[in-house]
């Protein structure tokens, strides 16, 4: 079984060309059955068969478990007349059968796995002739299981054994040695985006040539120290079957040289770049799916953090799991009302009159208590789960907004969306839907937006922002100063605020530099015609160097905590005194 793997798996290879090799065995040898065994312990499966209903017996009935015990076959002239078979189900009940020939199926390695049958109701003789023939026969079947075998274990490209080999190998090494400890490495020779980048440019060829080399260089570095496996369209793996983390360092920096050094692509140099994840695992306590998924975590940080390789992190582990667990508890939480929404408000620095409130979104889990924004927006952010948030905010925050100017409470209210919230096709149209619904005028709702290239007013988000602006939407760019921070792109737009981001105030007390920044901004800005909010001032000295630079609007907890639609309302009624 080391040739074909588990003899479950022959199961999955069954194929109509078994079937054809059994029916030209009825026609040779004149016989109304023939069949493809598979002997096991404890019970003999038929794969394939002719004139025969029965697809397994228990292996004490099995007349081909004593085929397999010689490599020249067994052939029972009658069966009826041999006190081994005299008593067999397949004699002495329908079919009545009598004359028996069979020849094992021999592997590679020697190992008979099973036979090629043919049978009889009548007792007859079988020729030397007839044998050969036979084991000929024989032959032809087990080179077709080990074609099929091969078909689905090898990947097209390299050559070299896949995922579905690997999972096989993995289980027969768990119950070879199962308390051993090992150090398992997945290797990625060519990021996504390049390998789409090289096919565009080169085609699937010589991609395929480039991903084949470095195969084939991975699999002469570990001749003989490890069988390696094409587990990925660009991945391939290996397990090392020693617990000694240095030596797998060792050996994967040097696998990093081999394979680092450029390959010819169509004519073109290229070198394979290379990231690597490593885990230890203890083989009968991790499946090869599990396995597979550590080290593609170690993998992962490779590549965020630009390392040739990194170890498993069960701490990593853990938060992609409770991320996952988020994104999976997100809409259940909607209905229970485990969201709700808490309002800062935006202060006119001259005053310090609250003139706006920034909605946003808390979540308060029946398990995980309160989960930070910070925390779940990025993990609904790369899910389908961004769109019915964002609606869920909308529809509250507009709701609230209409019950305070029923109230005579005049503020406007500023709702964060993100890139992919403003390139949702339609969406301009729904938020000026909400905001008729409600009864409320587009000026009364500010929508805030990060910097960055994505503000392009002839992208699909720029376009819908200027739907919303020019039906009277206010529009307020977030987080200014924290990454792109160019105005050259805001002309483009219709932008009405800018909120000088946290960063950029922190140091405000202390910095020369900082005061020199921000005082620059909020004038440049300012020229510009732009609205500008000081975000995330926490002392009272910030707010008065705010005020002091003429900027238009301060938020931050010097001033408010994030607070309820109640308590937001009471401090419109209260006059700010600056400590």
């Amino acid at each position: 079984m080391s040739t074909l793997g588990s003899l479950d798996a022959l199961d999955e290879v069954v194929s109509s060309s078994l079937d054809r090799l059994t029916e030209l065995a009825t026609r040779l040898f004149q016989t109304e059955v023939a069949f493809v065994s598979l002997v096991e312990t404890e019970r003999q499966r038929m794969i394939a068969r002719q004139g025969l209903d029965a697809a397994e017996m228990q292996i004490e009935h099995s007349i081909c478990a004593h085929t397999i015990r010689s490599a020249d076959g067994m052939v029972v002239a009658d069966l009826r007349a041999d006190p081994r078979f005299a008593g067999n189900p397949l004699v002495v009940k329908p079919p009545h059968l009598r004359f028996y020939a069979g020849a094992p199926l021999l592997a590679k390695n020697g190992v008979a796995i099973g036979a090629l049958c043919v049978m009889d109701p009548a007792a007859r003789t079988f020729s030397e002739d007839d044998r050969r023939q036979l084991q000929t026969l024989a032959i032809a079947v087990m080179n077709e299981l080990e074609l099929r075998v091969l078909t689905g274990r090898r990947d097209p490209v390299s050559g070299l054994p896949n995922r579905h080999q690997f999972a096989l190998d993995y289980a027969a090494w768990s119950a070879r040695a199962p308390q051993r400890v090992c150090v398992a490495v997945l290797v990625d020779v060519l990021d996504l985006p390049r390998a789409n980048e090289a096919g565009q440019v080169l085609g699937m060829a010589p991609l395929e040539a480039l991903i084949r080399r470095a195969g084939a260089r991975i699999k002469s570095a570990l001749e003989g120290v490890a069988e390696v496996y094409h587990v990925g369209v660009t991945r391939f793996a290996f397990v090392l079957r020693k617990s000694d983390g240095e030596a797998a360092e060792r050996m994967v920096n040097e696998l990093q040289g081999r394979l680092t050094r450029p390959m010819l692509a169509a004519a073109v140099p290229m070198s394979p770049m290379f990231h690597a994840g490593l885990c230890e695992i203890e083989l009968d306590r991790h499946s090869a799916d599990d396995v597979l998924r550590r080290m593609l975590i170690g993998l992962h940080c490779a590549h965020s953090t630009g390392a040739p390789f990194c170890w498993y992190s069960a701490s990593r582990d853990a938060g992609l799991k409770r991320g996952y667990r988020l994104a999976t508890d997100a809409e259940r939480g909607l209905l229970n009302d485990e969201f709700y929404l808490v309002y800062q408000p935006r202060y006119r620095a001259r005053d310090l009159v609250p003139v706006a409130a920034e909605v946003l979104l808390r979540w308060n889990h029946p398990d995980l208590g309160a989960v930070s924004p910070a925390e779940f927006i990025p993990v609904f952010e790369r899910t389908a789960l961004m769109e019915v948030v964002t609606d869920w905010v909308l529809d509250r925050a507009l709701t609230q907004l209409a019950q305070w100017r029923r109230e005579g409470i005049s503020m406007v209210l500023s709702i964060n969306l993100s890139p992919r919230d403003v390139a949702r096709v339609g969406m301009a149209t729904r938020l000026l839907a909400h905001i008729e619904r409600h009864g409320l005028r587009c000026q009364d709702v500010e929508i805030e937006i990060t910097e960055g290239e994505w503000l392009r007013a002839d992208s699909p988000p720029g376009e819908q922002l200027k739907e919303l602006a020019a039906a009277g939407v206010r529009l307020a760019v977030d987080d200014f100063g924290s990454g792109y921070s160019n105005f050259g792109y805001l002309t483009e737009l219709p932008i009405h605020t800018i909120k000088l981001d946290k960063s950029m105030i922190d140091d405000l007390s202390t910095d020369t530099r900082a005061q020199l920044k921000v005082q620059a901004v909020i004038r440049l800005a300012q020229g510009l015609g732009y609205n500008t909010v000081g975000e995330g001032a926490e002392t009272p000295g910030q707010v008065a160097l705010l005020q002091a630079y003429g900027c238009d609007e301060i938020q931050g907890f010097a001033l408010s905590r994030p607070v309820s639609a109640t308590d937001l309302a009471e401090l419109q009624t209260v006059p700010y005194v600056l400590a």
